[in-house]
């Protein structure tokens, strides 16, 4: 049996800070009816009740209307869920409660933690409007519709990530008819819960702030940062296509940026541009949204591919089934394209091919991050390569292994690493992988980021992502102190020595220059508090490996031969980013190989 690691925002240890268990406490609020009816003038035999919920990025209320017991709505009053992700699920979720009058419904996958938070709020505001949700959940049970696949089609892809979107959207404006297939309840994959930056050379903001770059020093920091050990190749084609892929995402996908700019571990200049909302569920909702718009695109969620149809050697068609009712179709194509991402979630993949990642590793990957198109692919006659290259992420929860992106004020140069001796021992803005190998090798195999509340300002990180902000303090993995030794002491990190290492620190930025480990960002002090203190450790973060493919984005077979008809972009295709991957230079793949493999399946359907 396979064991499959999940993205987590609540372990043991965050329940006991949080409040106890998935059990959501529901409350009445002011002018809301008791279960002897309604109080706030809504009509005889109309009662209202409001539920709370615990969500994965914090708590949120929902309020139930409820006429001679009737369900007449549900509210979501406030909310911080992913967008595209949490949101979808509860309207999904509200719907089938509300049409079908039931809380007998599942929970849905990809937004799993959300719709439970969900399904118990509603409860709680059932029970405070005068009902018995006890009952409710024992009637007939309600299950999503799916869209109705068609039994043949042009393209099929698999996979609802950025790199399905920027294939299906490419392939269905080629003119032809395009299925997508997504295995979870919700669209967006890996690409939703990311940060979204891109490395674009030459973009607008460079331009603006007289910062040199191109397409072949990316591609050059490409190759160093991952060992020279990637396809130069497909190298420069991702750096060159990296900057019309970010113009791609503003005119046809709606994207919208901030301005301002991130350097990334690994590179040599800023040149990572960011989603106005700092994440990559930016993207995905847009392009969702894009592709709904397509009336020769067909989404399909809950629809998983088990299997490539061959004839011959050409690929024909993908076999399907409903993940709801069970049922195994296949749908007849001319092409596919294989964008179903990596295997971090996979604990048996990962140890089959590198036996380090084992199940004591946490993982920032979406739960359907298992390499299906990986043995999909392989089952086909598809070639693997690099499947032993997988990547930790440093700034990572150390009880969940959720990504922390208020750590990204270190991508800021705003925060320097430090050990539980109070000690930096690495160059902040160096490779993942050298993070990582460092952090393990220091007391606990934690490490512990330093910033204070004017670099935090500087950022807006703290105000951005607010919802992990609040919650890593409620549990203590973040400290907020007047002094550093406030900060420290929870931790027992030595804060003499941490002082030590800051006044060398706040010298070495009024020399522009750091002796001890040759810092490249820029130097900014850290000088007044508050000061933060978060601790961190690596995770399981992106899987190098996977389908070869050339620079067509076409599938290659153990002798480096096309397979007809099967196209591979993203996550899913190896041999790009060698021993290691420099941030936000998924973002430059998935969009580039993702259009580039759109374009290829459509033409091959002529």
């Amino acid at each position: 049996m396979e064991r499959f690691s999940r993205r987590q925002f609540i372990t043991g240890g965050a329940v006991a800070a949080l409040g106890g268990t998935l059990a959501l406490a529901g409350c009445a609020p002011s002018g809301s009816s008791d279960a002897k009816g309604s109080s706030n003038g809504s009509g005889a035999g109309s009662s209202a009740g409001v539920g709370s919920g615990m969500g994965k990025h914090g708590q949120f209320d929902v309020e139930v209307m409820v006429t001679d017991g009737n369900l007449d709505r549900i509210t979501v009053l406030n909310s911080r869920e992913t967008p595209g992700m949490g949101d979808v699920a509860m309207e999904e979720l509200t719907q089938l409660i509300v049409d079908n009058q039931t809380l007998n419904v599942d929970t849905v996958s990809g937004a799993t933690l959300s719709s439970m938070a969900f399904i118990g709020a509603v409860s709680d505001a059932l029970d405070q409007a005068g009902q018995k949700s006890s009952d409710w959940k024992k009637r007939d049970k309600a299950t999503p519709a799916q869209a109705e696949l068609p039994a043949s089609t042009d393209v099929v892809v698999i996979g609802g990530g950025g790199a399905g979107f920027a294939a299906a959207i490419t392939a269905a404006n080629e003119g032809k008819n395009v299925v997508l297939l997504e295995k979870m309840g919700v669209f967006g994959g890996d690409t939703a819960l990311s940060g979204g930056e891109m490395a674009a050379p030459g973009n607008w903001i460079q331009v603006q702030e007289g910062i040199a770059d191109s397409p072949d020093a990316l591609a050059k920091d490409m190759l160093d940062g991952g060992d020279n050990a990637g396809d130069p190749a497909l190298v420069q084609i991702i750096a060159e296509g990296a900057l019309d892929s970010s113009q791609w995402l503003t005119f046809e996908g709606g994207i919208s940026w901030k301005h301002d700019l991130m350097q990334f571990g690994g590179h040599n200049t800023k040149r990572s541009i960011i989603p106005i909302t700092h994440s990559g569920s930016e993207m995905t909702t847009k392009l969702t949204k894009r592709a709904g718009e397509i009336d020769t695109l067909t989404l399909a969620k809950n629809t998983p591919a088990v299997e490539l149809v061959k004839s011959g050697d050409a690929i024909t068609g993908v076999k399907v089934k409903n993940s709801v009712t069970g049922a195994e179709s296949t749908i007849a194509c001319k092409a596919v394209v294989l964008a179903s991402g990596g295997f971090g979630s996979n604990i048996d993949m990962r140890v089959k091919y590198n036996p380090a990642m084992d199940d004591s590793i946490l993982s920032t990957d979406s739960v359907g991050a298992t390499g299906d198109g990986i043995t999909m692919g392989e089952a086909a006659g598809a070639n693997l390569i690099d499947m032993q290259y997988i990547q930790t992420y440093p700034v990572c929860d150390p009880e969940t292994g959720s990504l922390l992106y208020v750590g990204d004020v270190r991508l800021e140069s705003r925060a320097i690493m430090v050990n539980k001796e109070g000690d930096r021992f690495v160059e902040e803005l160096d490779r993942r992988d050298v993070l990582s190998n460092a952090i393990v090798e220091q007391t606990d195999g934690k490490a512990y980021m330093l910033f204070n509340q004017s670099n935090a300002d500087e950022t807006g990180l703290l105000v951005t992502h607010e919802d992990e902000y609040e919650n890593l303090e409620a549990r203590k993995v973040i400290v907020k102190g007047d002094t550093l030794e406030a900060a420290c002491e929870p931790f027992g990190v030595d804060a003499a020595e941490l002082a030590k290492t800051v006044e060398k620190w706040n010298q070495y930025c009024k020399d522009g220059n750091d002796p001890d480990f040759n810092f490249r960002g820029d130097f900014n002090a850290i000088e007044d508090g508050p000061y933060y203190l978060m601790a961190y450790k690596p995770a399981v973060h992106y899987t190098m490996g996977g389908l070869h493919i050339n620079t067509d984005a076409q599938v290659l077979d153990d002798a480096e031969m096309p397979i007809a008809g099967l196209y591979a972009a993203g996550e899913v295709a190896g041999h790009k980013m060698g021993t290691n991957r420099l941030g936000s230079c998924s973002m430059s793949d998935i969009y580039t190989f993702g259009r580039i493999a759109g374009k290829n399946a459509a033409a091959f359907t002529a």
